[in-house]
């Protein structure tokens, strides 16, 4: 494992914190690109990027406070975000919501926007968790299958097929209303995070199942359900959010 990438004298540039940026600027790119494609409004992206990107970091420490609060040996140690981790999923969430409520706010199309971030969001991801990987973070156990490779490649397949729609397949998207792909795309992350989660090593609650299992099993049923809300609509004259 590699946690510190290298030293410039006494300052260390560590690899996860240098990944996460990477997908950062590389996802946001994308973002930006597809953006500018769609003739959407880019003006504001850099804020929209930074409150989402805060709020996601809040939501992935909450997420991993409420799913691991055996570890804590006091209430501070909750706000110290080196101590313990972030569930990724609770940054999502916590991340799209606050950038649907920004975007709802400036009259913009939440779920277009949602579409056309889906490729470079899932690029930036699949960049950050090569970064979790080298640094040892999230390993598995079951002879040491390394978890976070399949979520890396589960990952980025996500992306290149969702960019592979957005430019070469355009008519196929535009049968279905805003939001399908975006919210599909989350359904297939879920449902393939249910499978190999099942070699992390955590606690086993229910069913043989742990903590990020269950989340992932119950995200999968609730964005079902979102789809066929979107798609019913769509069919009975069309929904736009």
């Amino acid at each position: 494992m590699y946690p510190i990438l290298f030293s410039i004298g006494k300052v260390n540039f560590y690899t996860h914190g240098l990944m996460i940026a990477l997908g950062v600027l590389l996802g946001g790119g994308v973002i930006f690109y597809f953006a500018r494609k769609e003739q959407l409004a880019t003006k504001s992206l850099i804020d929209l990027f930074i409150y989402s990107l805060f709020a996601g970091i809040i939501g992935a420490r909450i997420v991993y406070v409420v799913s691991y609060y055996y570890q804590f040996s006091n209430w501070k140690e909750m706000f110290h975000i080196w101590y313990g981790g972030l569930v990724s999923f609770g940054g999502i969430i916590f991340a799209f919501l606050t950038a649907g409520f920004i975007l709802r706010k400036k009259g913009q199309s939440v779920l277009k926007w949602f579409d056309i971030s889906t490729p470079g969001f899932f690029l930036g991801w699949a960049i950050a968790k090569v970064g979790c990987f080298l640094s040892g973070d999230t390993p598995g156990s079951i002879g040491k299958i390394p978890v976070t490779l399949f979520e890396t490649g589960w990952v980025l397949l996500i992306s290149i097929i969702t960019f592979y729609i957005l430019i070469w397949k355009k008519p196929l998207l535009q049968r279905f209303n805003h939001g399908v792909m975006f919210f599909v795309s989350f359904a297939v992350y879920f449902f393939g995070r249910a499978v190999y989660d099942n070699w992390r090593i955590d606690p086993k609650v229910f069913l043989s199942l742990n903590y990020s299992q269950i989340a992932s099993a119950i995200s999968f049923i609730v964005l079902l359900s979102v789809i066929y809300f979107i798609t019913r609509r769509k069919m009975d004259g069309g929904y736009n959010v």
